[in-house]
């Protein structure tokens, strides 16, 4: 993996995230697709329900699915070891390489938007539940490089 950024993108208004919130049997593969959606749902279900007004759940889905989707990106085998190679090479690497970068699309407005992730935040937490490499394992001359 030689790439220096990954962008996981995602669109507001998406027929995805709706589809996956409706209690419709899509049929295969599609349903297979919006299982992954749904796991989002279940894992932030309660931040989920307490938002009152339908089209910012569906907003706030749209980003938590993005999110989940950049932490799919970091703990695949060929991320980490990508990572854990450019970290370990200061000398060479500003910071560790891929960066992962989560934007969203605002179709109403055309703009396209980066999503403010702390990663930090979520590798430390994960890290030991993946087994994830983590920029505090190695020195890193780009503060707040991820």
């Amino acid at each position: 993996l030689k790439v220096d950024h990954i962008i996981v993108c995602g669109h507001y208004d998406c027929g995805g995230v709706k589809a996956a919130c409706s209690n419709n049997d899509h049929s295969a593969p599609l349903e297979n697709w919006l299982t992954n959606i749904r796991d989002v749902v279940r894992l932030h279900q309660e931040e989920l329900a307490a938002i009152v007004v339908q089209a910012e759940r569906h907003k706030r889905l749209v980003e938590l699915n993005i999110i989940e989707q950049c932490l799919n990106l970091f703990k695949t085998g060929d991320v980490q070891r990508r990572r854990a190679e450019t970290a370990s090479r200061p000398d060479i690497y500003e910071c560790a390489l891929p960066r992962i970068h989560g934007m969203v699309f605002e179709p109403s407005d055309g703009i396209l938007r980066k999503l403010p992730i702390d990663f930090k935040h979520y590798l430390r937490r994960y890290k030991r539940v993946y087994q994830m490499y983590d920029a505090a394992d190695f020195p890193c001359s780009h503060e707040g490089a991820y």
